[in-house]
């Protein structure tokens, strides 16, 4: 896919030392690694890729193990801010209310800023009759604290804040450990070898009707 020839590998998760699983908290991503990103310091592990057009692309063509959660960072520099998160296949849908996460560290920087969780799921097909898929995004981003709004330095960084995303895609698994059926191993392996670049039919009976208004998302 033209979207995928605008990753930048930064490292892998196959880097890592056996018996190690790379599993960040929420905090941790915010603060330990996107603000880091943000401002071109020193990440605790270069392990993460760039995706620039992350939302664009079908959540099994990206890159890496469909069977473990995946961490991209997506570059939203000159993007609009009402994006349609639209793919060859489906888009992906906005969930409910974005989380605030607040830093519990002390660094002046981290005090500086708040972190919001985003909830998306894939749906395939087309609003308003697109049908719900078991993947999942989890986009994190960083905006400015309330406290700092008239920090004298905020009109430095602030800009900056808005550039990058760090998102989180895995497969929701059911209660009890196994994937839905509108996803199989099978399913991802024969979509991720497709040439022509053709989606699979749905045909599970939990089709969600949605609103084109829900389509949009900043």
């Amino acid at each position: 896919m033209a979207q995928l020839n605008q990753i930048r590998a930064i490292g892998s998760m196959s880097n890592l030392p056996p018996g190690f699983v790379f599993e960040p908290t929420d905090e941790e991503i915010l603060f330990e690694y996107l603000r880091r990103k943000i401002f071109a310091l020193p990440l605790p592990a270069s392990i993460i890729p760039e995706l620039i057009n992350l939302s664009n692309v079908d959540p099994w063509d990206m890159p890496g193990d469909a069977e473990q959660a995946r961490y991209f960072f997506s570059n939203l520099a000159g993007a609009n801010t009402a994006v349609i998160r639209a793919t060859s296949c489906g888009y992906w849908k906005a969930q409910g209310v974005p989380k605030q996460i607040s830093p519990s560290s002390s660094n002046a920087h981290n005090r500086m800023m708040v972190g919001m969780k985003k909830t998306l799921v894939f749906y395939r097909g087309r609003p308003p009759h697109g049908s719900r898929t078991s993947w999942v995004m989890h986009e994190y981003r960083l905006v400015p604290a309330p406290s700092a709004a008239r920090a004298p330095q905020l009109n430095s960084w602030v800009g900056e804040l808005g550039r990058w995303v760090l998102c989180r895609v895995f497969v929701k698994k059911t209660s009890s450990g196994s994937r839905r059926s509108d996803f199989t191993s099978m399913d991802v392996l024969s979509l991720s070898s497709s040439s022509s670049g053709s989606c699979l039919t749905e045909d599970s009976s939990s089709g969600d009707e949605e609103q084109t208004s829900e389509w949009f998302g900043s």
